[in-house]
């Protein structure tokens, strides 16, 4: 089982790609409210997994 071992100066990299997911998931045009609500979220989660994925990396490449 993976575990996660994340502490707080983690957060300074995951808050901005989450960021980043937000505003790229969100600039898909759609016309109903719900849709782009829906996009941001899931803008936001794939930023953080991307970010666990990239700190979680960066250890095996150095």
């Amino acid at each position: 089982m993976l575990h996660l071992q994340l502490q707080a100066h983690d957060l300074v990299f995951l808050i901005p790609m989450a960021l980043v997911g937000l505003l790229a998931m969100g600039a898909i045009p759609v016309a109903a409210k719900a849709l782009r609500i829906s996009c941001r979220c899931a803008g936001a989660i794939l930023g953080v997994l991307l970010g666990v994925l990239v700190l979680e990396a960066l250890p095996l490449l150095i």
